[in-house]
């Protein structure tokens, strides 16, 4: 068996997409969102066997004794059959369950890689690479387009800043410039675009850290593969040791250029993995958040978030003013800006590519 993936990043980054991309490879078992307390398949015992996480739980010495024996059961594509059983409730669960068990045991057979796909695992990213081998992307995404998703979702999410908030240990290992706002956002009454926005600093500020620890973390943002999904998952799929074959192919062209009648729910989540996913066209997707806020709300989220977006974006990009395009055939892809675009920004900027990545430390 491969070594495990786990896609992770902010919720609203586009993670089930991007794993199913992934998974149109066919050499993996797609795992949707195992530490997602808030939907199935989040807390079914047949999948990850450990104690209720906090939104946004973080996995470290403090904590890992009581994790390690169920994530290892995880990506070893061990089901506990009996266990998900028992707390099954209804049709909807047993479906599910015949679902993931099939998945697991098939692919133990064919020696497939698991395929973690979750968001709440993003502060869990570095000990899962160094004690469980998984080979770690990190996406990130536009703080607007994150924001706008996350307001037009609702009040489902206004747990995490409380629940960050409340692992000291987090807090301590990535988030410490930041405590002070944490703190007083904790006690206040839920803003979805100001509590988005600092959502969007403190994760990104630590994947900012976790990538400049760590080079085996590959970060991609989510609007180079939306811009040009074929080259951009071809690339990813490189990384990852994976043959992007035909059906890889049609996968992500049939998933990142369709239309709005190929979407079958206009919004919220569908299937037995109750994933995010569904057919979309990729380019239009990563700026329609210019179109769903005001530019009061986008000034109020760019202002919040400067001090890491900035290194991620140009303030063209950052602006909506130079939507991202596919590189010039006589250009290398990932190579690095003429610089008068990063002298506006007043800071240098962080290269953020497949196949070049430069973290100031």
């Amino acid at each position: 068996m491969g070594r495990p993936i786990l896609i992770t990043g902010m919720a609203r980054s586009g993670g089930s997409w991007v794993s199913k991309m992934i998974a149109g490879g066919g050499d993996v078992v797609h795992i949707n969102e195992p530490f997602n307390r808030r939907h199935p398949p989040g807390l079914s015992p047949g999948l990850l066997r450990v104690p209720a996480p906090r939104a946004y739980q973080y996995v470290g010495p403090h904590n890992e004794a009581e994790h390690l024996a169920g994530f290892r059961d995880m990506v070893g594509l061990r089901y506990h059959l009996v266990d998900e059983l028992r707390a099954n409730r209804g049709l909807y669960d047993l479906a599910k369950t015949a679902k993931y068990a099939t998945a697991f045991s098939r692919g133990r057979i064919r020696r497939q890689r698991p395929l973690i796909d979750d968001p709440y695992m993003v502060f869990a990213a570095g000990w899962m690479a160094d004690h469980l081998d998984c080979q770690v992307v990190m996406l990130v995404r536009h703080p607007a387009g994150i924001v706008s998703s996350l307001a037009r979702i609702g009040a489902g999410w206004s747990d995490s800043i409380p629940d960050i908030a409340a692992q000291p240990e987090l807090v301590e290992a990535y988030l410490a410039d930041h405590a002070d706002d944490l703190r007083q956002a904790a006690r206040e009454p839920f803003d979805p675009i100001g509590h988005g926005a600092l959502l969007w600093l403190l994760i990104h500020s630590a994947i900012a850290q976790q990538a400049a620890r760590d080079p085996r973390v590959i970060v991609v943002r989510y609007e180079d593969l939306a811009t040009d999904p074929v080259a951009g998952f071809h690339a990813l799929y490189e990384r990852l040791g994976m043959a992007f074959d035909r059906s890889a192919e049609a996968t992500v062209r049939n998933g990142c250029l369709a239309g709005p009648a190929q979407r079958p729910v206009p919004w919220g989540r569908v299937g037995l993995g109750r994933t995010a996913y569904q057919p979309m066209e990729s380019r239009a997707n990563a700026w329609a958040w210019r179109q769903r806020l005001s530019p009061a709300e986008i000034a109020q989220i760019l202002e919040r978030t400067r001090a890491v977006a900035e290194r991620l974006y140009t303030l063209g990009e950052l602006e909506g003013l130079t939507p991202l395009l596919p590189a010039p055939e006589s250009e290398p892809r990932g190579a690095e800006s003429d610089g008068r675009d990063d002298a506006r920004c007043g800071v240098r900027r962080w290269v953020v590519s497949l196949t070049h990545m430069s973290w100031p430390i």
